[in-house]
C-alpha cells in the first residue's frame, strides 16, 4: 500500500472540500440569503452560520495539514495550509468574536471587520483553489 499517494488523495480531498464550501458559502448562500430576506435577518442566519463555517474550514485545512506530511508533496503546500489555517482562526477567535460586539455599539467599527473578513475568506478560498492546482498539476 502505498502511503504516500493516499496521503496526496486525502490532502487533495480536503482541500476540495474546504474550497468548495468556502465558493458555495460566498457566492451562493450568503447572496441568496441577503436577496431573499431582510438585512437583519439574513445577517442573524449568517452570524449563526459563520463558527460553523468557519469552524470546519479550519478542520479541513488541520487535516490537510496532518495528512501533507505523509504526502512528500512539498513546502509550498505545507505554508498555503498553514496560512489557511492562520486566517481560518484569526476569523473563528479573533473577528467573529469581534465584529459581535462591535454590531451592537459601533457599526462602523463592524463595516470595517466586515471588510476584513470578506477579503480573508475570498483569500482562504483561493489560497484553497491554488492547493488544488498545485496537487493536481505537480508531477510526483
Amino acid at each position: 500500500m502505498d502511503w504516500t499517494l493516499i496521503a496526496q488523495k486525502i490532502v487533495l480531498a480536503f482541500m476540495t472540500a474546504t474550497f468548495s464550501i468556502g465558493l458555495f458559502f460566498s457566492f451562493v448562500v450568503a447572496p441568496i440569503l441577503f436577496k431573499s430576506l431582510p438585512k437583519k435577518e439574513a445577517g442573524k442566519i449568517v452570524e449563526k452560520i459563520f463558527p460553523i463555517y468557519f469552524g470546519l474550514c479550519l478542520g479541513l485545512d488541520a487535516l490537510s495539514l496532518l495528512a501533507v506530511f505523509k504526502a512528500n508533496v512539498g513546502f509550498i503546500l505545507i505554508l498555503i495550509l498553514v496560512l489557511t489555517l492562520t486566517l481560518n482562526a484569526v476569523q473563528l477567535y479573533v473577528i467573529l468574536p469581534e465584529a459581535k460586539e462591535k454590531k451592537l455599539n459601533d457599526y462602523e467599527g463592524f463595516k470595517k471587520l466586515h471588510k476584513i473578513s470578506v477579503i480573508i475568506n475570498l483569500s482562504v478560498v483561493f489560497l484553497n483553489l491554488a492547493g488544488v492546482l498545485y496537487l493536481i498539476f505537480k508531477p510526483f
